[in-house]
């Protein structure tokens, strides 16, 4: 059984790079980054969280396709994989800017909570959420068992102003960017519980954290990569791992600094 488990989407991603900036007219150049990989925060951050030593799964769905096979195939464990049938899996293709930014384009698949996916997140003792459909986030969040972590992005689709309220309220802790803090609070219903720890991470400018009364920065590495995804994911999966055996939220922070370090290192070979 899973310590820690991950709910959100499955994606399928093609990544590329484009020369300039696409604005979705006329033709620029591209090269393929990663065309096809498995991906999702769900993947990234269990994928963390196992290789920390914390036994994890992802709670998610695939169609029951050659994409779906080959994300259960990249997955820690698929014991929380609902396989859907009639229907494609998730694709996403990740366009990014020679200037850095991106844009997303979605092909969404299949997400029904089954009954095994339920049990399994009832059973956990952390449950964390990403981003995925905001009717099955709302009845994991009526589970009473789990600790609560939330890995936030600022999608409305996904998290509604009352799943934020309820995100803000009831997790024990919070990762989300530096670009996602104002929508954060914004959605709080009140002040942040006693004892919430929140990540947010600011790119080179490092990690800030507030735990508590303490709240300190942690210095990065900068990494010139083109292909930053699953980098914050991955740093909260290796955060929350270091933090659930027991470590301090400043260990945590350096587990996750080290672990998204290590994945723009191997982005970043050419």
């Amino acid at each position: 059984m899973a310590r820690v488990v991950v709910a959100g989407f499955a994606t399928i991603d093609y990544v590329v790079q484009v020369e300039g900036v696409f604005t979705g007219r006329g033709t620029r150049l591209m090269r393929e980054a990663a065309w096809p990989r498995a991906g999702g925060a769900a993947l990234y951050a269990s994928a963390a969280l196992a290789e920390a030593g914390v036994a994890a799964a992802p709670l998610t769905w695939v169609g029951h396709d050659a994409d779906g096979e080959a994300y259960r195939a990249t997955c820690v464990s698929d014991e929380g994989v609902a396989v859907m049938p009639d229907a494609p899996s998730t694709r996403c293709l990740l366009i990014y800017n020679a200037d850095g930014t991106y844009g997303c384009l979605l092909r969404p698949g299949p997400a029904a909570l089954t009954d095994a996916q339920l049990r399994l997140a009832a059973g956990a003792e952390w449950l964390v959420i990403a981003a995925g459909p905001p009717e099955i986030t709302a009845r994991l969040l009526d589970l009473q068992g789990p600790r609560l972590a939330w890995i936030a992005k600022d999608d409305p689709a996904c998290f509604p102003p009352e799943l934020v309220a309820r995100l803000t309220a009831k997790a024990e802790v919070i990762f989300c960017n530096t670009g996602e803090r104002a929508w954060l609070e914004a959605g709080r219903s009140g002040s942040a519980p006693a004892g919430q720890i929140l990540f947010e991470t600011r790119g080179a400018d490092g990690v800030h954290v507030e735990a508590g009364r303490e709240t300190f920065d942690l210095p990065v590495t900068p990494q010139k990569v083109e292909d930053a995804t699953g980098a914050g994911d991955t740093f909260a999966g290796a955060a929350l791992a270091a933090f659930v055996n027991g470590a301090s939220a400043h260990h945590a922070a350096q587990a996750g600094i080290a672990a998204a370090g290590a994945l723009l290192a191997v982005r970043s070979r050419p």
